[in-house]
């Protein structure tokens, strides 16, 4: 399948967005990475601090409910100046020290979940020290009148969530579970999917019912989510929140196996809303022009302009559908989801 010229530059301006604003630890005191690795200069002490514990805490607090490693203003509000994490001048009873030492009550014990603190400084994963963060504990300096608010106007961008994309893309191209696991069952909700072959379905390994491995006959659902970012809370497995290679792969077949599914199920318009196989550009070329543009908006939720209607039809549908109009439909697809404006949020 052609990949249009404009994909790789999108792909090089999502992976820039998504790496905008990610820095490398640089520890109180300390100097620039060994290895020669540009540092984000920090603002304050405080800054310092947050990004030393960001290799170990970003993984399940960049975003979320409670994204304090997502700005130094998230860091100040959310945990600095909350005293249920942090009481000025008194680290042992600080619960933020209490988590880092595996030593806490309630809910969570430690953090981060899958290894003691102490362990990843060991390994080099992070250095700042408990010592460290007790240190700046009893040197915190009381807060602002007014701490920082964020700014309304502020562009963020992040990508989606494993979740999001399993969720969303099912609804966009108008599938459902019973289009990828056997219902010949009649209580088939509630016990073990069994996957149909060929079906690429992706499934969280934690999504009730039946939270376990067994959940899904075909373990490789749960790889493939695994692969897209996806967190586990069985087994300790974070979030991984940039995008990489295993997770473009995972989405490249992906979104090929499900446009296909969407293309061929029976009466589904998410996909050919204006047309059916049998027209193609010689017989209903305003037809093919309309359902390209109403599938741009469906998948990226704004109409494409005249320059990129006519970039998707001419270097995508078109040689495709010179093989066959089912093949080009799934090639538009593909590339809509694997555009930066579905990616990201």
């Amino acid at each position: 399948m052609r990949t249009p010229r404009w994909m790789p530059r999108t792909a090089a301006l999502l992976a820039l967005a998504l790496a905008t604003g990610a820095c490398t630890e640089k520890p109180p005191g300390g100097t620039d990475t060994p290895d020669g690795g540009e540092t984000c200069a920090p603002a304050n002490r405080n800054d310092e601090i947050r990004l030393g514990l960001a290799p170990a805490c970003e993984g399940c607090h960049l975003s979320g409910n409670k994204p304090f490693f997502a700005s130094l203003t998230a860091f100040e509000n959310g945990l600095v100046y909350d005293e249920r994490y942090v009481k000025r001048g008194d680290p042992e009873n600080s619960v933020l020290v209490q988590l880092l030492e595996a030593t806490a009550s309630g809910s969570y014990r430690q953090m981060p979940l899958g290894q003691r603190y102490e362990e990843m400084v060991a390994s080099g994963h992070v250095s700042l020290t408990i010592d460290q963060v007790k240190a700046w504990i009893r040197e915190l300096p009381p807060p602002p009148e007014r701490l920082e608010v964020p700014d309304p106007e502020a562009f963020t961008v992040r990508r989606l969530s494993a979740e999001e994309m399993v969720v969303s893309l099912m609804d966009q191209l108008g599938l459902t579970l019973e289009d990828f696991v056997s219902t010949s069952d009649p209580n088939w909700r509630n016990k073990a999917y069994v996957v149909n072959g060929g079906k690429l379905f992706v499934w969280p390994g934690d999504w009730s019912p039946g939270i376990s491995n067994e959940y899904v006959s075909d373990s490789r659902s749960i790889e493939r989510f695994d692969a897209l970012g996806g967190g586990n809370s069985l087994v300790y497995r974070k979030k991984d929140v940039g995008f990489g290679p295993s997770a473009a792969q995972t989405l490249v077949q992906m979104s090929q196996a499900w446009c296909a599914r969407a293309v061929d199920k029976k009466s589904n318009t998410a996909v050919l809303r204006y047309v059916t196989l049998a027209d193609t550009t010689a017989k209903n070329p305003e037809a093919v022009q309309k359902n390209l543009r109403s599938l741009y908006l469906r998948m990226l939720g704004q109409p494409p302009s005249d320059a990129e209607a006519k970039q998707l039809f001419e270097q995508v549908y078109l040689p495709l559908e010179a093989q066959s109009t089912r093949l080009g439909w799934i090639g538009v697809c593909a590339s809509l989801i694997r555009h930066p404006l579905w990616l990201t949020y």
